[in-house]
């Protein structure tokens, strides 16, 4: 059960720190390039935020969690 429930929190702290990256993406991109594109681009645009943007923040959460993980490990096998 606790194995389980350490399992639901990194699952949890992962999709959290994806979703916040995604939407400071977004508000950005949002800010900084719709001004000068135009409604064409940010169509064409669109897929490639889905299927490169979305997926490297998620991979990115993923590893800063595993990092964390053998930091936080390392460092009670070092005290």
């Amino acid at each position: 059960m606790i194995r389980a429930k350490g399992l639901l929190v990194n699952t949890a702290i992962v999709i959290g720190g994806t979703v916040l990256n995604f939407l400071v993406f977004l508000e950005a991109y949002k800010r900084l390039a719709f001004p000068y594109i135009n409604e064409e681009q940010r169509v064409d645009n669109a897929p490639y935020i889905f299927i490169y943007v979305l997926p490297s923040f998620l991979i990115v959460s993923i590893v800063f969690m595993i990092l964390f993980k053998v930091m936080s490990t390392s460092r009670h096998k070092n005290c």
